[in-house]
């Protein structure tokens, strides 16, 4: 009973006090808290203009007008969505003119794809924030290679055993200056080599990816003191790596690079040639495969041990649990040229022209994919002086830095049947 007493008297007080407000008498609510009576305003931000699609590495302007109660010398900022549309982050900021309006650089991505951004006013306190809606600018990788004629790839029309001609798709000798940003595109982003406990971080910087005197020089070297490779990665070590990400992809053909390793004979560093899915078509690593037609490692100068990882089947040639391997003799300290060739169902790696091994690869995908998966779509090509890991671990004071691959050229071709 007093239970219910108690019930009734709540209501009726809760009954009474929202006719105490609604009825028109005012209980000192502060007014920036009813929605008629806001104590700030809110400044309408709108893009006026702003690029549909930017190239790679490329930057434009984007434009906003404002609205009251925005002033002149008010900041704008302009943010992009985060990775996988979480979070955001900051592009540039700018003031408003005496037209409330303002310019906002939008920054080169290294990385092909759509992304979203979007103009902002902070809250300060003359306003509340304001927000613009939303819009996409499209990165478009680089132009596809022109056509190229005999003087492409080293002036050489190859032609193979079977009487089929390599017609010339992609060709970079680096008799520049300067490293061709419209389809190489530095690693960075936290990448590192090397083990959990001792590790470099990808870095683009002269130091470590630098073209020059005719070559391409990926190093490792070691920093002045220690730099982030994320939030919690940090190195005073350094690496660099370029690869053919979002810029060139190929099925089939011949991939061929000539460089030079250092000539090092203790455990620490490593370098690696290799193609890599454009996209995991057939899923996670391995079964979308990766061609590492050139690997080395210090701890066993002289050799050249190339994997080919996918989930095998019933294979032709041998493999082990992922992959097929081999160990070919090359120069060290030497100019070596290393190479692939890619057909449907067969892939052939070459060292200074001569077979290193035939893979006529079965995958496990097979009765589901076709007897060409994984190795049936386009892949890029990635190249990179790296530090050792596991048995080839690095160890401070052992090897001398930096120490530099030096990339003459890098070629690659295409059946011209397959035009």
């Amino acid at each position: 009973m007093f239970r219910a007493f108690l019930l009734i008297l709540t209501a009726g007080l809760v009954l009474a006090l929202v006719d105490w407000h609604y009825g028109g008498i005012d209980i000192g609510l502060p007014r920036q808290l009813t929605g008629s009576h806001a104590l700030y305003g809110k400044p309408t931000v709108q893009v006026t203009s702003a690029p549909a699609d930017l190239a790679l590495h490329a930057s434009g302007n984007v434009t906003v007008q404002a609205q009251t109660p925005a002033v002149p010398g008010d900041v704008v900022f302009l943010e992009t969505a985060g990775l996988a549309g979480l979070g955001y982050s900051k592009v540039s900021q700018s003031v408003l003119d005496d037209q409330l309006q303002a310019t906002l650089p939008v920054t080169g991505r290294d990385y092909a794809g759509s992304y979203k951004y979007f103009a902002l006013m902070r809250a300060t306190g003359k306003h509340r924030q304001g927000l613009s809606a939303s819009f996409t600018i499209t990165i478009d990788k680089a132009p596809p290679p022109a056509a190229k004629t005999s003087a492409g790839c080293g002036g050489s029309s190859d032609v193979i055993a079977d009487g089929e001609d390599w017609q010339c798709t992609y060709d970079d000798e680096f008799d520049g200056t300067e490293l061709d940003r419209s389809y190489w595109v530095p690693q960075t982003g936290g990448s590192t080599t090397g083990s959990t406990s001792m590790y470099a971080c990808a870095v683009d910087d002269p130091d470590t990816i630098r073209v020059a005197n005719g070559t391409l020089d990926l190093s490792l070297v070691q920093l002045p003191a220690a730099r982030k490779c994320t939030r919690t990665k940090s190195s005073a070590y350094a690496y660099g790596q370029v690869t053919h990400y979002g810029t060139f992809s190929q099925a089939y053909g011949k991939f061929e690079v000539r460089a030079k390793i250092p000539d090092i004979t203790v455990p620490g560093v490593q370098q690696s040639f290799w193609l890599w899915p454009a996209k995991n078509t057939y899923g996670a690593w391995p079964a979308s495969g990766e061609i590492d037609f050139a690997e080395m490692y210090s701890s066993t100068p002289g050799l050249d041990r190339p994997y080919l990882h996918y989930i095998p089947g019933e294979t032709i040639a041998g493999s082990d649990d992922n992959v097929t391997n081999a160990r070919c003799a090359m120069h060290p300290g030497q100019f070596n040229t290393y190479g692939l060739e890619w057909k449907p169902g067969k892939l052939t790696v070459l060292l200074n022209g001569e077979v290193c091994f035939t893979d006529d690869y079965s995958s496990a995908l097979g009765t589901i994919q076709g007897s060409t998966a994984p190795f049936d779509k386009a892949f890029f090509l990635c190249l990179n002086q790296a530090m050792g890991t596991l048995n080839n671990g690095f160890k401070p004071g052992t090897v001398s830095l930096p120490v530099t691959t030096e990339v003459d050229y890098v070629r690659v071709w295409k059946l011209a049947s397959k035009s």
